[in-house]
Parts: structure tokens; sequence; C-alpha cells
């Protein structure tokens, strides 16, 4: 099933979207002229906060005044369009506008921008975690991993293994993956080739695309994405949440958007598992999501080519912590250095095929996405086998069976030894994301008085769970921009 984003989820754009505009007033009693995001360019895409019943009436004066691409969310009363500077003077000054903001453009920028040329050893990364190991115990059967990327294209190894794809780029591409990132990370998973296999062959995959040929998007595309994952997640399995991209972190994630998104995420019983970055070997190197507490945050491990643990190293460049609220990540190690995986022939990463000649099936890759995907297979290996665990077990399985690795505290995921391996005791009195809780107030799941480890996270109703209540205090504007997004392929 391949989906395009139409106007329903041009809806879910707005479940998220509403969490980055300002609340100072009531929608519906604006005296004076609405608040405009400094970052709104004429011609830019807006997102506009109005009055309850509203956004029938503001979308009609939207087209009046010259916008396009107009949409009326009332559902949720957000306005979406394109405007021009004549349409934000009419706009701004309509009592029923409470906030105009911008629609960040997310930017793909530090990554690998074609496959690695031949030469040097290949990893042999998946014998390297263990996970041939761990096959006669769990393959990935029954467990769904959800990937937020540049798509999925079909391709042999993965024959039957994505259920959906969903595009909320709408950039009109005719491949389901122009870039090639996303089937490369997808093999990394659940590929099940007579040559080449993932971590979790058996492993479904939904392919939530977010981000186009260059690595570029926009922010509410992601966060309609996450919007989507949570109505969706029971009815096509989904335990495992891949991010193989990422911000650097700016401020607490107790003020960061994205942080409230994946915690919800994590809450709602789906293992989170997040790219540490490329911007080592400093501290603070981490990026978001991967420097939120809760998710599983994977570092590149240099395994240098061969089977042999002893000559292990964290690469160089992989994300270091501790993060600016002083934890110390990433979680666990995985290969990320010369990764072998799916080639995707003719498209963006495949310089030196663009007429799609080259008939080889396989590519090679650098970079934290790489130790993600692998790292979630693993987690779909651990939830086969351990159905009832949390996020939180899983996290702590993985930690629990990591092996040393020289130079480093951070062990290195090993799949089979994780399937046995007590949960170590992780997550233990960390508070969820100040942004998360004021939604689940706003939204009246929890009460405003309530300690947050009181909270049976499993009674959330998060299908019902709105963003409307976040303010600019509990939402930092500079770590909402994302200029440095990226997919984390090194480059």
């Amino acid at each position: 099933m391949t989906g395009r984003k139409g106007g329903a989820s041009r809806r879910c754009v707005a479940f998220f979207a509403a969490a980055v505009l300002l609340l100072a007033a009531a929608p519906g009693t604006n005296w004076t002229k609405a608040p405009v995001d400094p970052a709104l360019a004429s011609g830019g895409y807006a997102l506009l906060r109005v009055g309850h019943g509203a956004a029938g009436a503001v979308a009609a004066l939207a087209v009046a005044a010259g916008a396009t691409d107009v949409a009326a969310l009332d559902t949720i009363d957000i306005v979406t369009a394109r405007v021009s500077e004549d349409a934000v003077r009419a706009l701004r000054s309509d009592a029923r506008v409470a906030f105009i903001a911008a629609d960040t453009i997310v930017t793909a920028v530090g990554k690998d921008d074609h496959y690695e040329k031949a030469g040097g050893k290949p990893s042999p990364g998946v014998t390297v975690i263990g996970a041939e190991r761990a096959w006669s115990r769990s393959t990935g059967r029954g467990v769904t991993v959800a990937l937020m990327d540049t798509g999925v294209a079909r391709h042999p190894d993965l024959e039957g293994s994505v259920v959906t794809q969903i595009d909320f780029v709408g950039d009109g591409a005719t491949q389901l993956d122009p870039s090639g990132h996303g089937t490369f990370v997808a093999g990394l998973i659940a590929a099940h080739g007579e040559r080449f296999k993932g971590v979790a062959p058996d492993a479904k995959l939904v392919s939530l695309r977010v981000l186009d040929q260059k690595g570029q998007g926009t922010m509410h595309s992601v966060l309609a994405a996450f919007d989507w994952l949570l109505h969706n997640r029971v009815a096509y399995h989904i335990r495992v949440l891949n991010l193989s991209f990422g911000a650097k972190q700016t401020t607490s994630y107790h003020r960061t958007l994205l942080a409230g998104v994946v915690e919800s995420a994590h809450f709602a019983g789906i293992a989170v598992v997040a790219a540490a970055g490329n911007a080592g070997p400093g501290s603070h190197s981490v990026s978001m999501p991967g420097a939120d507490p809760f998710v599983i945050t994977i570092g590149s491990l240099d395994d240098q080519g061969t089977v042999e643990t002893k000559d292990d190293r964290e690469s160089t460049f992989s994300g270091r912590g501790p993060t600016r609220d002083g934890f110390a990540k990433p979680d666990v190690l995985a290969p990320g250095e010369h990764i072998v995986s799916l080639r995707v022939p003719g498209v963006a990463l495949d310089r030196e095929d663009k007429e799609g000649s080259n008939v080889s099936a396989y590519a090679r890759l650098t970079g934290t996405s790489a130790s993600s995907a692998m790292a979630a297979g693993a987690a779909a290996l651990v939830l086969q086998a351990h159905t009832d665990y949390s996020p939180t077990q899983v996290k702590g399985a993985l930690v629990a069976g990591g092996r040393d690795v020289n130079g480093t505290r951070t062990p290195a995921v090993d799949a089979a030894a994780s399937l046995g391996a007590r949960p170590a005791r992780v997550n233990a009195g960390v508070a969820p994301s100040a942004a998360l809780m004021k939604v689940l107030v706003a939204s009246g799941q929890i009460s405003g008085s309530v300690n947050w480890d009181g909270i049976t996270w499993e009674g959330i109703t998060w299908e019902s769970v709105t963003w409307e209540g976040v303010t600019w205090e509990s939402v930092s504007w500079e770590s909402v921009t994302w200029e440095s997004v990226t997919w984390e392929a090194r480059s």
C-alpha cells in the first residue's frame, strides 16, 4: 500500500504543527494584529492558528487576499497556505487569527551525497553485531519497524517486507525513493535475499517518506509522520521506529519540540532508535532526537572490516555526550563505516550510474544512519523474543547484552546476547520532556498537579492527544527551526 499526502494527512500536518503556534491570546479574541513568525517570507508556507470554527472563513479570506495552496483544517482550527506580503497583512489584521507561523525548511547537510566507491574492506556488520547467532531464536517475525527517511524503493531483497508507504513530502516524485538512502537503511533492518540479509530479515517495514531526493523536507512533513505513526501503530503492529536523521542540540530536551514528539512515540509503546550524529569526537556532539534521554541512541563502531572484535573502536566522527542536559550518550554502538546494503540504481546517491545501467544490487555508505538501522533491527529481534517488553526494557536489553569496546565505556550491540540478557536499569529517574507534559495536561490526559512518575502511560489515549497547549515558554524557537537536520550519513 502506498499513500500520498491528501486531505487526511494534511489534517495530520496540523495535529503537530499546532505545537509551534504561539497561544498568547485565546483564538477569536485578537484585538490587535496577530504576531507573525519573523522567519516567514513572502511566498512561503504559513501555518495559521485561528479561532474555533473559523478555519473555513479564514481560508476564504486567505484566498481573497491572494494566498495559494490554501487548506482549512477545521477539526483543529488551523489554516495552511502559501502567502504573499499582502496576504499576511490581511490575515494578521483579522480578529480570528491568533498567530502566523512559518513552516521551516528542513535541509539535509553533512551527508554522503553518493555511494562509496570500491576500495577498502567492507564491514561484515550483521555478523559483527551477532545477528546471525540470534536467528535460531528470533528473526523479527511479527514486529513492524517504521522508518522516517527518503522512502523505500522496490528491491528483490525486500519483497513482501514493506506493508505500507506514506509520502509526506508531496513533491510529485515518480520514484518511491528518489534518493536511495531510505532503501539502504531498510535493507540493513529487514533485507532477506540469498546474498544479503538485514539484522531482522522477517520483520515488516512501514516507510514514512519525509525527505526528498536531496535530503530536504519541511518540519510539518516530519511532524505529520509522527502523527500518522501514533494513529496507526496498533493497526500495523509497529513496535520500533528508526530515525536516521538529526539536528544539533541547541537547548534542553525540555524545551525542544522534537523531544516531546519522540517521547510521545516512546510512551505509546514504540522503541525509538535514533542516530547519534556525525559531529564527533567532541563532547556535546550528539544530535537531536538522539540527545533525548528516553530514546535508544546509536553511535558508530569501526569494525576495521573484520569479524574479530578486539580491533573494534568507536568511530572518530560518531557523536558523543554528555548532552546539554548531562546525559551520557550514545547508549550503544553498531557498525557504521563502509557498510554494505541495498542499492537503488540511477537515484541521487548513485552518482556513478545515473542511467541505471549498472546492475549491482548493493552499495556502501558510512555514517550513524547505518548504525541506527542495525540497532533498530536488533530491537526487532528482542521484541519477537519478548513480546511484552516496553521500549525501556528493549533499551535495557540492548545495553545489558552489549559487549565491551576498547577506548570507550559505550557497549557495542550484541543481538544474540541481548535476547537472553536481563534488561539493564535504564531511564530511571528521568523526567519526560516539559513540552510533552504540557501537551498531556492540555489534552486532559493527566492532571496538571500529577507527579510525572505517577503517570500510567499505558492509560494515555494517544490518538486524542493534541499539541495545541504548547506555548513559547515550553518550546524553544531556535530548536524548532532545524536548519541543520540531516539524515546522518557522514560526509
